[in-house]
């Protein structure tokens, strides 16, 4: 937003948030289809996106929408790289800061009947952006073709397969029912 001027600017900041409130949005609806209290921070808290509760039990939500098939992540919370010349040595980060913390990546599609979710853990976030970044590096010989040091990777709903609709990890950490499709 563009305070000074009184007026919205539609750039890349702009989208980014709208792109980041649907996802929470539809991920809070979602819940609440399945009696599942939530509330979304949009971006005001760090450690949470998401606060989900049912009877006594809370459960803090990291939402990452994407509006295309894949999205870049930062890998310095995930693992750790080493630059040896213009090779990388890379190790998971262990202990990571919070394992159990509950991912939902959100696929918007073009319309609502195509939106997908994909739920899963950080650590279970962390062993799939490692193997896919190992498997990345040993096509290319330990080295990244175009930069060298860089420390970001992507993630696609391809490799997410194996999460999609897994809501199940949701409704058994607050202990509710599973009646989520």
């Amino acid at each position: 937003m563009d305070f000074a001027s009184g007026g919205l600017t539609m750039g890349k900041d702009y989208s980014r948030f709208l792109t980041g409130q649907m996802g929470e949005s539809l991920v809070v609806a979602e819940l609440g289809r399945n009696d599942i209290v939530a509330t979304a921070f949009s971006g005001n808290l760090p450690v949470a996106d998401i606060l989900a509760m049912h009877g006594r039990r809370t459960l803090r939500l990291q939402v990452k929408a994407m509006r295309k098939e894949t999205a870049t992540i930062g890998l310095g919370n995930l693992l750790n790289i080493e630059q040896r010349g213009p090779k990388q040595i890379v190790t998971k980060v262990d202990p990571l800061d919070d394992p159990d913390l509950i991912y939902v990546y959100v696929y918007l599609g073009d319309c609502l009947a195509h939106v997908r979710f994909y739920i899963l853990t950080l650590r279970d976030l962390q062993d799939l952006i490692f193997d896919g970044y190992m498997g990345y590096l040993a096509q290319n010989g330990g080295e990244r073709p175009r930069n060298k040091e860089s420390k970001h990777a992507s993630v696609a709903t391809k490799d997410l397969e194996a999460f999609r609709d897994n809501w199940d990890l949701i409704t058994d950490r607050l202990g509710a029912p599973s009646v989520m499709r």
